[in-house]
């Protein structure tokens, strides 16, 4: 690579790793419970070598009964054991790893597409993503996905050259599978997909395939008995379409009228409830290509967090689709096949789930999208007419900026309420008062909020785990309980008004008229919305 090259990728990569690591403590404005369950479990397993519920070196986290995949917790360990227990260490791999993305996503399209400058613009367009950028700034599981797809892919590619690359690529490919739940369906899906691709080259390979598969099977076979388990299977019934009430009350009320008419031929020809399912799961399948789904913040999700903001700037979608155009008319149908195979397989894993269009499950499009979209750049903005190709500039440059204001500034207000703004003052404060009072009861209205206190308590694990952990997640936390001190159940005036020396963190509704004159204390988020009241009996 030439020197220019080379910085060109450095300041793109600076840039990316200033837009995620600025202010990554304070925006989004509070750690979310999944963000303070795995920073607690990591912290757990740094001084137990166990989970919050005492278990062993788990493959699957129970958490909030919503059996988390393992990896971003183990990846985890070793940021808390070096930055503590606290919100820069439970963000922190997700946003190393998503500025590694960039460069990793620089060689990748350079090895498939033979162009430096088109790895460029990939790499750049990676690191301004707003896709990208919301699950790179926070601790979810998915936005990692960019950087394990593309180092595995670019370990697979070098591997047709040097065999030994391929063990590398088997264990990268492997971990992913413990990435994410959208990633146990993907990562196969596009190991097919590589395959089929570069069958011809891959059969005088046969037994040098063993290296790559020896070690993705090692690592992918628990993946596959998990989901035989009782928590794969509850994960999956969780969002499972098959599942979904509404897909069974629409198909009740189809077949309900050929019933009425005594037509039992008709429902079993053409209202079988597969026939439901498919038009559900192609629905979905298709609502990811949607403009309005990449272009706004028409997210069911319900975690983009910075407003006015899509998935990608407006001015990249021309550039998309002249990407998907151009990539069809190259000779070599080898690199074709493989981007496009991606982009068409990444929404799958979601489109047998509730929530759709869902950028949460979809994240693994990434950086296929941003490939695609600098192919399509390089190819047709030289032939565009200049004053256009200066418009377009301008208005990509007004774009990120636009983004960074809203990022910056106005995020952090708007997401207060999503992203728990005022839970850590909740906590601390209850913490602080806690000596005064004999027991401090807390309201589980207010979302799981045990695991908040062993974040910022910074529980002894072991002392925990001796008096009996968590006791459950999801309709389970009413059981919970942190030394004896502080309780974690739904809250009751009349019954607890009488009990002395009690601090209440109670819910607003579950504060009477008759309480008012007991309150010591009230909480908002940065948006003003009204989170909590102290009361004291």
């Amino acid at each position: 690579m030439s020197k220019k090259i080379i910085i060109t990728l450095a300041l793109i990569t600076f840039l990316g790793g200033l837009l995620r690591f600025r202010d990554i403590t304070t925006n989004p404005p509070n750690i979310n419970t999944d963000e303070a369950a795995i920073g607690y479990n990591a912290y757990s397993l740094l001084k137990t070598g166990r989970d919050e519920y005492g278990q062993p070196w788990p493959l699957a986290f129970r958490s909030f009964d919503d059996y988390k995949p393992p990896l971003y917790i183990y990846l985890t360990v070793p940021s808390v054991a070096a930055f503590g227990l606290n919100e820069f260490s439970v963000r922190f791999p997700s946003a190393f790893l998503g500025t590694v993305a960039i460069i990793v996503t620089f060689f990748l399209t350079k090895k498939l597409l033979g162009n430096q400058v088109t790895a460029l613009f990939a790499s750049f367009l990676l690191a301004t993503s707003p896709w990208h950028l919301q699950f790179t700034r926070t601790a979810y599981e998915t936005g990692s996905n960019a950087f394990f797809t593309s180092l595995g892919l670019l370990l697979f590619l070098k591997g047709l050259e040097k065999k030994w690359y391929w063990l590398l690529a088997g264990i990268v490919f492997g971990l992913q599978t413990h990435l994410y739940q959208a990633s146990k369906i993907f990562v196969p899906l596009l190991l097919l997909c590589l395959f089929v691709i570069y069958l011809p080259r891959l059969r005088a390979k046969i037994l040098s395939l063993f290296l790559f598969g020896a070690p993705f099977l090692a690592i992918f076979l628990p993946v596959v008995f998990l989901a035989t388990t009782t928590a794969g299977v509850l994960r999956f019934q969780g969002t499972s379409i098959f599942q979904d009430p509404k897909s069974h009350d629409r198909q009740l009320a189809i077949v309900t009228t050929d019933w009425l008419a005594n037509d039992n031929k008709s429902v079993r020809l053409f209202h079988p409830e597969s026939l439901t399912y498919y038009q559900d799961i192609l629905t979905g399948y298709l609502s990811h290509f949607r403009p309005d789904f990449l272009l706004t913040s028409r997210d069911s999700s319900k975690i983009t967090y910075v407003p006015e903001v899509g998935l990608m700037f407006l001015w990249e979608f021309p550039f998309l689709l002249a990407g998907l155009y151009y990539l069809f008319h190259r000779r070599d149908k080898t690199a074709t096949a493989l981007l496009v195979g991606w982009f068409l397989i990444s929404p799958i894993p979601a489109s047998v789930t509730t929530g759709l269009p869902n950028s949460v499950r979809t994240a693994i499009f990434l950086p296929v999208i941003q490939i695609i979209t600098a192919y399509g750049l390089i190819n047709l903005f030289p032939k565009l007419w200049r004053p256009l190709k200066i418009s377009i500039v301008l208005f990509a440059l007004y774009s990120l900026a636009f983004y960074g204001h809203m990022l910056f500034v106005h995020a952090p207000i708007s997401a207060s309420s999503s992203w728990y703004s005022g839970y850590k003052k909740i906590v601390l404060d209850s913490i602080a008062l806690s000596s005064r009072y004999e027991k401090v009861i807390v309201t589980t209205l207010l979302d799981q909020p045990q695991i908040f206190y062993l974040f910022y308590l910074q529980t002894d694990p072991k002392t925990y785990q001796m008096a009996g952990g968590t006791v459950g997640g999801g309709f389970g936390e009413q059981g919970n309980h942190i030394a004896n001190k502080y309780y974690f159940h739904s809250i009751n005036w009349f019954e607890l008004e009488n009990e002395p020396n009690l601090l209440l963190v109670a819910a607003p509704r579950e504060v009477p008229i008759e309480a008012r004159k007991r309150i010591i204390g009230e909480y908002r988020s940065l948006d003003g919305t009204l989170l909590a009241y102290f009361l004291k009996t």
